[in-house]
């Protein structure tokens, strides 16, 4: 085998810089998201979280409803319970530990690109 050279070393160097920098801009959230509404079910495990996103110019904003463990700080799209295009003025209310009723005003909920019905026991109303 051949002996390596600086030249080669530093390509290969340089080309390991490359992809770790690419990996950690493929792991960055480049969407902002703006905390409208909390409100904590009676128990206080969970908290509904009413909320918009922006993902940047080439995207729509939207209004989402995300629903999770109260000691989780970070919010996780995979959470989501309710998600349309655009801002709509929309408010949660708990009926019990297990049952949520998400309130959207003007909203044509047919428009929602997610809609669950149940997200682990919580059951989710629509009005």
């Amino acid at each position: 085998m051949p002996p390596v050279s600086v030249k080669q070393l530093l390509r290969a160097a340089a080309f390991l810089a490359l992809l770790m920098a690419l990996e950690e801009l493929a792991g960055c959230n480049l969407c902002k998201d703006e905390v409208l509404e909390k409100a904590a079910s009676p128990d206080g495990k969970r908290v509904a979280t009413v909320l918009t996103r922006d993902c940047g110019a080439t995207t729509s904003e939207y209004t989402a409803v995300n629903l999770q463990d109260a000691k989780q700080r970070r919010l996780d799209g995979k959470n989501d319970v309710f998600v349309i295009k655009h801002l709509h003025p929309l408010h949660v209310f708990w009926q019990g530990n297990d049952s949520i009723t998400i309130d959207c005003e003007n909203c044509n909920l047919d428009q929602a690109s997610k809609k669950l019905e149940k997200l682990g026991s919580v059951q989710v109303i629509y009005r």
